[in-house]
Parts: C-alpha cells; sequence; structure tokens
C-alpha cells in the first residue's frame, strides 16, 4: 500500500503535536507538584493567633537547688547561709522555712549522702505555710513539749534548761577574751516564725544569736563579730543530774562527784548523759572543754576561737553520747546555678481571656472582616478556657491545635492542648 506525501505530512505532524503537547503535560504536573501549599488567608492568620497567645501567657519561674551532703540520716533541722534577695519563694514541695538573720532554716528527711532541695520564685504570691506546731516561745523561754524540753531566756541569752522534767542547765555565762558579756549595756530580741524561735543579743562589734527549731530539743547560737583581731569564747554553765560523760573513747565514763577532780581536753564534744537522757556541745574547730565535779553539779567551761560568724550547738537527746557523735560533722550544703523556667502562665492565660475581643484582634493583628476563638485544653482533652466572643455561622471554619506546657509557680509543666479556630 502506498500512502501519499500529503497523508505522511500529516500523520508526522499530528505525532509531534501528540508530543509537544505530552511534553507541556509533563511539565505542567511537574510544576504544580513542586508549587508550595497555598492556604486560605484564614488559615494562614491562625497562626498570629497562636503566636499572640502563647506570647501573652509565657512567664518565667526561676529555680535554684539546693545540696545537702548528709552523714546522718532521718529528720533534721538544716540551717544553712542564705545570701540571695529572694523575697518572694517557696520550695517546690512547700516545706515550711523562716529565713531569719540570713539563714534559711527548715527541717527535712535526710539520707546519707547527697540529698537534693529546689527553691522557686516567681511573679505569683507563695502563701507561707502555717507555723508548725511543737514549738512554744516567747520573751523569756521557749518549750519543745515533744521532746519534754523547757528553756528559760533572760536578755535572749539561754539561763535554765529542764529536761525530762529535770535541770540540766544554769548559770550560763559568756565572756570574750576575758572580758565577760554584759547584756544590759546590749539590745536583746526574739522573734517567732514558722518553725523557728530566735534570741539574740546584740553587743558593741559582737552578736549572740540563738535559734531553736520546731520539733528539735536543740539549741544552735551564732556568734559573729567584726573586731579585727583573733578572740576566743569562753561559755561557762551548771551541769546537773547527769552520771556519765564522754568526750573520746579514752576519755569517758561516770562522773565522780565526790573526788573533786577536774577533766580538761582538746575536743568538739562533749556529751553528759544518764539512763533516759544527756546533753552534748558541739564546738568549732580548736576547742577545750573543762569540767569540775563536786557535790551535786558539775562546773562547765568550753573555749573556742571565734571568727567573723562562729558556731557552737547544744542537744538535749534521749539515750547516751551514741546518737550524738554524728552531729560532730552532720551535713553540708551548697546552692546550686539558677535555672530559668518559662512556659504558659494560667493566671496569664485567665487575664487573657477575659481581654475585649476587639483589642485581642488589634493585639494579634487580626483583620476586623475575620474571626477567630481559641481553646486551652488540659491533658485529658477537657477545656479549662473557651475564648468565643463570636459564633461562626455556616461558613468554612478552620482549625489548627498546637502543644502547649503550662508552668505553675512550683516549677513543674504540664502538657495542654491549644485549639484556635478561625473563619
Amino acid at each position: 500500500m502506498h500512502l501519499s506525501k500529503k497523508g505522511l505530512a500529516l500523520d508526522i505532524d499530528w505525532i509531534i503535536s501528540l508530543g509537544v503537547f505530552l511534553i507541556y503535560l509533563g511539565v505542567f504536573f511537574l510544576m504544580i507538584r513542586q508549587l508550595p501549599d497555598r492556604q486560605s488567608p484564614t488559615a494562614s492568620l491562625l497562626g498570629s493567633v497562636e503566636d499572640g497567645v502563647t506570647e501573652s501567657a509565657a512567664w518565667q519561674v526561676q529555680r535554684m537547688p539546693l545540696v545537702i551532703s548528709s552523714n546522718i540520716s532521718g529528720a533534721e533541722p538544716i540551717i544553712t547561709s542564705f545570701a540571695y534577695d529572694w523575697k518572694n519563694f517557696s520550695f517546690t514541695d512547700n516545706t515550711s522555712f523562716d529565713i531569719s538573720e540570713g539563714k534559711l532554716i527548715f527541717a527535712t528527711p535526710l539520707k546519707t549522702g547527697k540529698n537534693l532541695a529546689w527553691l522557686v520564685k516567681s511573679a505569683e504570691n507563695y502563701s507561707k505555710p502555717a507555723t508548725t506546731p511543737g514549738l512554744a516561745a516567747g520573751p523569756n523561754g521557749a518549750s519543745v513539749d515533744s521532746q519534754r524540753l523547757v528553756l528559760e531566756f533572760q536578755s535572749s541569752i539561754i539561763t535554765r534548761a529542764i529536761h525530762f522534767e529535770k535541770e540540766r542547765l544554769s548559770d550560763f555565762n559568756i565572756s570574750i577574751s576575758g572580758v565577760s558579756f554584759k547584756p544590759e549595756s546590749g539590745s536583746a530580741e526574739n522573734s517567732v516564725q514558722s518553725v523557728s524561735a530566735k534570741y539574740k543579743l546584740a553587743l558593741p562589734k559582737i552578736n549572740h544569736t540563738s535559734f531553736i527549731v520546731a520539733g528539735f530539743s536543740r539549741v544552735f547560737s551564732y556568734v559573729t563579730t567584726d573586731a579585727p583581731e583573733p578572740h576566743r569564747m569562753l561559755v561557762s554553765a551548771t551541769i546537773r543530774n547527769y552520771t556519765h560523760f564522754h568526750i573520746n573513747n579514752a576519755l569517758s565514763g561516770g562522773v565522780n562527784y565526790t573526788g573533786g577532780a577536774c577533766t580538761s581536753s582538746e575536743t568538739r564534744l562533749i556529751d553528759f548523759y544518764d539512763a533516759n537522757s544527756g546533753l552534748a556541745f558541739i564546738l568549732p574547730q580548736g576547742g577545750n572543754v573543762t569540767f569540775c565535779a563536786g557535790n551535786t553539779s558539775i562546773a562547765l567551761g568550753l573555749e573556742f576561737p571565734i571568727e567573723n560568724e562562729t558556731r557552737y550547738d547544744m542537744i538535749f537527746h534521749p539515750g547516751d553520747y551514741n546518737s550524738t557523735l554524728k552531729y560532730i560533722t552532720p551535713y553540708r550544703t551548697a546552692f546550686g546555678i539558677i535555672e530559668n523556667l518559662t512556659g504558659t502562665s494560667l493566671s496569664l492565660y485567665k487575664s487573657l481571656n477575659e481581654t475585649d475581643y476587639k483589642a485581642l484582634k488589634n493585639r494579634f493583628g487580626y483583620p476586623n472582616s475575620k474571626e477567630f476563638s481559641f481553646t486551652l485544653l488540659n491533658s485529658s482533652g477537657a477545656p479549662l478556657f473557651n475564648y468565643q466572643p463570636v459564633t461562626p455561622g455556616v461558613t468554612n471554619v478552620f482549625t489548627k491545635e498546637a502543644d502547649i506546657f503550662v508552668l505553675d509557680k512550683y516549677g513543674a509543666k504540664t502538657k495542654h492542648k491549644l485549639r484556635i479556630k478561625g473563619w
């Protein structure tokens, strides 16, 4: 069969046209696939609402770790220097505490080794827990009923102690480098806070401050001075109704009230005790103890160097000296680096939820001709706040969801969902 030249030309033209058309379709679909998805103007505006909500409700909580390296276990009173200018703050677990004389005072369970507590600070108020029961205190005395301890004070200096219904200490006096404390020449003050009582006597160039912590039969005393030269402090007292003493394994035993002998030793610990209870003194490094027994009492002298701040403790305790050896070096404290946590504040979100709709539109840059609403849902999907001043009619409604983290004033974060609608 023979094809005419004209028919052959038509076939070639048709084939070329079909090829060009197919190439055009391929290029067209390729370009379509490479084009970015185009959202409707309303859907693209939802991003500005999301940004506006999260920025308006964002806030910051500061968190600081307190590391307690402990040689003891059980519930213990902690007193540590607190040099931070924090006024409104709390522990993350809402532990009761006091701030007094630049010290943080609280009680907490400890385990042997490292213990971690967290302090938090934010723009929200922290309600301070009610006063811890177990401590009754006033200008002239303090008592810890659970420990059967009664203390008497005069001019904020302890004068007498009764433990387990017996007088244990009296005639308490202090001298610095041979010069006796004269309370009448100083200024005495006392106060009771949530967990502690303070007794302070301020004298020229030297202060003596004692703390009693609720629930504990101990007196923690601090001597502070700005005098440049070195000093030694002498504490003298009369001790009664104890039958034994312990300084160390080589220097311990029964108290001989008839021999009139004196005992002296360089030590940080001396403990007087009987079958039921005892009184231990914990001294700083370089301490010396001297006691002389006679008739029914013990004349005790405690001497130790004092620096800018020096602490010594009196521990009234049940049982013998074995319970107090651990208090020579009970724990060390150190504050860590402050962290800045950021998240969503429910209080700020609540304020946002109550804001005028027109004002929010202006803040978010949302057109007057368009509408929006937003809802905050908790981790279970239940709505907490629903901002919907306008109800959509029969129209297309676009929805956008985003995960946000609500940050409470104690530093805890919980995952929530923000649902935004626009039309």
